[in-house]
């Protein structure tokens, strides 16, 4: 049997935010057809717990601590290079050593975000790289919204980083992607920034809805007066997304209903965030074992996202579970769905006001959406689709 070795920037479980649902499914498709190995940057000190459930899916798990001392340093060393942060701050010497001694071991080299590139670019060897999305792109659309520290990091980073995606895309046999919109403007700038080079091919692959989601039963219980919002809170754009609706958005919506909550429910919420519960009826849950009652019970699922990249998994999960969601273009982007069809798109705050209002007071366009959007999520975001796409890609470099 043929081996991969899967680089991860962290360990992929809990499955609390996209990059490790992504990462772990991947894992998951790859073992039906190989031996996978699992080598991560262990963050926090992953639990033996979570290590058991990886080893329930890969064939061994390899980790390195790495904790916030070393990315701060790393940071502070690489602040001035020509190679981004978002790079080097992850980057660890005894896990080069550990790939150039053991890569020859394996058949294919599957290089998870551009974090854990920069370990193997050189490499000549059968290699792909999942980029997720496209990460200068999220840079360059957070630069407008966002404060302080923030804007000055994205307006430092964003450049270094699309040049080190284009780089990764002269290095690497096959790239990977969320959306068609990441891919367009991977292409579009490495036709403008390195006309003469040849990049590997990229292939679309969208973000899946894990069965934990698609195998609840179909919720039977009275909804609440409830808008929720669903994300990794201490994630800069989630974060804006939920103090921008709880701010801006949520007190129009409250004048003309008086008995409305709005539930922020996610882990790790930053102080900004719990800040919100100073709001009259604004409801931060922090980390809570199952999120998904709070989706199902919820009238309306909100996620005005203004900025990012890629496919908002939040939003994919709420329409399985067959929500009407609210979101922004750049929210909707990536998702191949129509837009009162699917889920609902809204531009500014008192538009977004009024769709939702609509949606609470109209029971039965919320079911009819929140049953397409479920009819969507069925024909092209399940795993088991999407797998199959990927073990074709796959077998073409082995």
């Amino acid at each position: 049997m043929a081996r991969i070795l899967l680089l991860s920037s962290r360990v992929p479980y809990p499955l609390i935010a996209g990059d490790r649902i992504r990462i772990y499914h991947m894992g998951k498709i790859l073992e039906t057809k190989y031996q996978v190995d699992l080598l991560a940057n262990d963050e926090h000190g992953s639990s033996e717990g979570h290590v058991d459930a990886l080893r329930a899916v890969f064939n061994d798990v390899i980790l390195f601590k790495f904790g916030l001392r070393a990315l701060q340093w790393n940071a502070l060393k690489h602040i001035v290079s020509r190679k981004p942060v978002q790079v080097m701050g992850y980057y660890l010497e005894e896990i080069h050593k550990w790939i150039r001694q053991n890569y020859l071991n394996y058949d294919l080299i599957y290089c998870n975000h551009v974090r854990m590139a920069e370990y193997v670019q050189d490499i000549e060897y059968p290699k792909v790289i999942d980029f997720h999305d496209a990460i200068s792109m999220h840079y360059r659309s957070a630069i407008k919204q966002a404060k302080g520290f923030w804007k000055a990091w994205y307006l430092w980073e964003k450049n270094r980083l699309l040049s080190y995606e284009l780089e990764c895309l002269s290095k690497f046999d096959k790239a990977f992607i969320v959306s068609q919109i990441d891919k367009d403007y991977l292409l579009r700038n490495s036709n403008l920034k390195q006309p003469s080079v040849s990049h590997c091919p990229i292939t679309v692959i969208p973000m899946g809805v894990k069965n934990e989601v698609l195998l609840r039963p179909i919720y039977e219980g009275e909804e609440q007066n409830w808008i929720v919002f669903l994300g990794k809170m201490n994630y800069y754009p989630n974060e804006d997304a939920a103090i921008y609706f709880a701010k801006e958005i949520f007190p129009l919506v409250k004048e003309k209903i008086k008995d409305l909550e709005f539930v922020i429910v996610g882990a790790y919420p930053t102080k900004r965030v719990f800040k919100l519960e100073k709001i009259k009826d604004v409801r931060v849950t922090g980390f809570v074992e199952d999120p998904y009652e709070y989706l199902e019970r919820a009238k309306v699922v909100v996620a005005p996202m203004r900025f990012g990249a890629g496919i908002q998994n939040k939003i994919l999960e709420a329409m399985a579970l067959r929500k009407a969601v609210v979101t922004t273009p750049l929210g909707a982007q990536g998702i191949e769905g129509e837009d009162g069809k699917h889920f609902v798109v809204t531009n500014g705050q008192e538009e977004m006001a009024e769709k939702v209002l609509e949606l609470l007071k109209d029971d039965e366009k919320r079911k009819i959406i929140g049953e397409n959007a479920r009819a969507l999520i069925e024909e092209k975001y399940t795993w088991d689709i999407i797998g199959e796409r990927v073990l074709e890609e796959v077998k073409s470099l082995i």
